[in-house]
């Protein structure tokens, strides 16, 4: 393309694009106070489902540590009683 085809294009494509006051128009508030609000509910619904997989998860944490805290606890009494009888045997 040449210098002089280009120039004669972008003119009819600035025309066809925006109107021939100059001025933009508004779009219109209806659709964008939708937006906002599917946006803040979507938003919500994130928070709330991070919180609450999260709180599982944490949950489910504290329990296997205090699971393997009771298994440590169990394994130590066994330990002292176990190895004395096994001494004992020998």
């Amino acid at each position: 393309m040449n210098g002089s085809q280009a120039d004669t294009a972008a003119p009819a494509a600035w025309l066809s694009c925006c109107n021939q006051s100059g001025v933009q128009p508004e779009p219109p508030e209806g659709p964008r106070a939708v937006q906002a609000a599917v946006l803040g509910v979507l938003s919500l619904l994130v928070l709330c489902g991070v919180l609450f997989l999260g709180g599982g998860l944490l949950l489910r944490a504290q329990g296997l540590t205090a699971l393997r805290a009771r298994e440590r606890r169990a394994s130590r009494e066994a330990e002292p009683g176990g190895a004395s009888s096994g001494d004992e045997d020998s």
